[in-house]
């Protein structure tokens, strides 16, 4: 292999990434928008969560009651009625949970007996569940404030939390942003911009030349392996000047894991390119490999131990499974190699494999 080739067949690429408009577009904006779009909505904490009281007897207690959960940045109260069908009004107003407390609130409350029902809207799961446990976490508060007593616990819990006790949904999220954005973004780009050489005729001028296989391959990839990692970059900088997301644990541990799950995402992309023939194929097939399973099967969603067992095992083939434990592991816990060293060496197994895959059936093609 003669590095002087290689090089100029990186340089080629470069050259032809600048002058192409549209896949430098893509290249730098691409990351910067999924990250704000993402970061902002992604979020497992409820804000003005819309809610109806149900008050059948109007009193100063139950009144406070009232500007209390308005003043709670978790609810918004859309509307105070004195009775009427929980479903009808829950269609009516749109609103997620209903409280409905008793006619003698304001008595009970101070004899300490006050009953109060809550009706959630079962048709979003996540948003009910939440609501289960802030509502009564609400009250809770709300009448040891208004009684200006503490109510008498049979045992006390001192609950802390580790790594995020703020409980930003961000901290969590961002690092699955990482992982996603950059395993799509790396074999999205690799397998188009090869079927594209395909389809224009030029990848069998490179083929007939003095250029090897595995020079045209590797020149290939540099320039995407080099622009992959400056948006993984730019990843972490949105992150740590928007997000507040701080790198807890060895930079160079994640850098060269980080590396390690790009040379995965370019084998992909070239394992693809050379199944495919047409860019719009690799396209969609890019996206269908690497955008939905990590999504959905990596954890970066949803938690693994909620999958049934076979998506499961299923998950332990997707990439972003062990990367995300990697770049989780450092970002919130100040995790080291000698705790993450198995997934680093998962995903070094992965891109030797995958690359050797691709090299081979690339020869073979060409």
């Amino acid at each position: 292999m003669n590095p002087n080739r290689l090089v100029a067949v990186a340089a080629k690429e470069f050259h032809h990434i600048l002058r192409d408009g549209q896949t430098l577009f893509i290249i730098v904006s691409l990351p910067v928008v999924m990250m704000f779009m993402f970061g902002y909505a992604l979020k497992s904490e409820i804000e003005d969560a819309p809610i109806v009281l149900i008050d059948p007897h109007p009193s100063p207690a139950s009144r406070i009651l009232a500007q209390a959960l308005e003043a709670n940045s978790q609810f918004h109260v859309v509307e105070v009625v004195a009775a009427g069908d929980p479903e009808k009004i829950l269609v009516r107003t749109r609103a997620r949970a209903i409280i409905r407390i008793d006619a003698d609130y304001e008595k009970n409350i101070t004899e300490g007996g006050a009953q109060v029902s809550v009706l959630l809207d079962g048709s979003d799961p996540a948003m009910a569940t939440t609501l289960r446990y802030a509502i009564p976490g609400f009250f809770h508060a709300h009448i040891a404030q208004a009684l200006q007593q503490k109510p008498p616990e049979v045992v006390h819990a001192d609950t802390r939390f580790l790594y995020n006790p703020e409980q930003k949904s961000a901290l969590f999220f961002v690092p699955g942003l990482m992982a996603t954005i950059l395993i799509m973004i790396g074999a999205l780009l690799t397998s188009v911009t090869v079927t594209r050489e395909k389809e224009s005729g030029t990848l069998s001028n490179l083929r007939i030349s003095n250029l090897h296989a595995g020079e045209i391959i590797l020149g290939k990839l540099t320039p995407y392996f080099v622009i992959a990692s400056v948006s993984g970059f730019f990843i972490l900088l949105v992150g740590r000047l928007v997000f507040d997301v701080h790198i807890r644990g060895n930079s160079g541990f994640l850098a060269c894991s980080t590396a390690l799950y790009l040379l995965v995402a370019l084998g992909i992309g070239l394992l693809i390119s050379t199944v495919v023939q047409k860019q719009q194929h690799a396209m969609l097939m890019s996206l269908g490999l690497t955008m939905m399973p990590t999504i959905m099967l990596s954890g970066f969603v949803f938690p693994l131990a909620s999958l049934p067992y076979p998506l499961q095992i299923l998950s332990k083939i997707i990439p972003a499974t062990w990367y995300l434990q990697i770049v989780r592991g450092v970002v919130l816990k100040a995790a080291s190699w000698s705790d993450l060293w198995f997934c680093a060496l998962v995903l070094g197994v992965m891109a030797v494999v995958l690359l050797m895959l691709a090299s081979a059936r690339f020869r073979r093609e060409h």
